[in-house]
């Protein structure tokens, strides 16, 4: 492994983590960069190709010893990473993997058995994509999906939200919604869409299937109504006190819980 002291800043091989705020660079390299020690420790334990990493001098005795000898181990000051990235940065480690190509959901899921997948509408906040996918890993769903227009799921913020999880679990990002809820129903996965409905079935009174996927919708207008038509099940859960809603990955949560709690 390499150690790299870096003297001036705009070298080109540090290119991936520039003005990380003002760029899309990754998602055009089919990229993805990850912060903090304990992040870049669970991505360097998964399979996915780390390139390099960017690490604050002080802070380089938390991963020297976890990074392989074909990874490029840039060191350098506080001052100079926090110019790099375009903002203070206090997290002392960066790290540079290559995105995967997209799997369809017949290659990532189990042909029989039981199995949750969590599937995500049009989940916009990067802080809900990241706790979906912790949810998905806590409760052992076999994939997680998004939908268009859903938050990156390798952005930098959802992999520090989703603490890494993301890296052992497949997390689908679909280009279709309509057709991966198909995809689906024909691998023999119930489809329950989670709702704010009288007429649904509350979340204590169903059995779930054995092979069940789970779909919350959009933040602020939850599933769009073709997602929900196309649906097997209606589920929602009984607040009090007046409570409305809660938040979607909250909900997720409730939902994959009493998924493995069934009988």
């Amino acid at each position: 492994m390499p150690v790299i002291n870096i003297d001036n800043i705009e070298d080109p091989r540090l290119d991936v983590y520039r003005s990380l705020k003002l760029t899309n660079r990754t998602r055009r390299e089919k990229l993805f960069v990850v912060e903090g020690a304990t992040v870049t420790h669970r991505l360097l334990a998964s399979d996915y190709s780390v390139q390099s990493l960017v690490v604050i001098e002080s802070r380089l005795h938390e991963v020297v010893d976890a990074v392989h000898e074909s990874i490029d181990l840039f060191v350098l000051s506080k001052a100079q990473v926090s110019q790099l990235v375009g903002f203070k940065f206090h997290l002392g480690v960066l790290a540079a993997a290559q995105r995967r190509a997209t799997k369809s959901l017949a290659e990532v899921l189990p042909e029989t058995g039981s199995s949750l997948v969590l599937f995500g509408d049009h989940i916009t906040d990067q802080q809900n994509v990241g706790m979906m996918i912790r949810v998905a890993s806590a409760f052992g769903a076999d994939a997680v999906v998004f939908g268009p227009g859903s938050a990156d799921p390798f952005s930098r913020r959802v992999t520090r939200v989703s603490m890494g999880n993301g890296f052992f679990i497949p997390v689908v990002a679909s280009v279709d919604a309509i057709e991966s809820i198909r995809q689906l129903q024909n691998l023999k996965y119930a489809t329950a869409a989670t709702v704010l409905e009288k007429t649904a079935v509350e979340i204590s009174d169903h059995q779930f299937a054995d092979r069940t996927a789970i779909v919350v919708g959009n933040e602020t207008h939850g599933i769009s109504p073709d997602i929900l038509e196309a649906c097997d099940q209606r589920l929602t859960i009984s607040m009090l006190n007046g409570t409305d809603s809660v938040n979607v990955a909250i909900a997720t949560g409730i939902f994959a819980h009493a998924y493995r709690s069934r009988k």
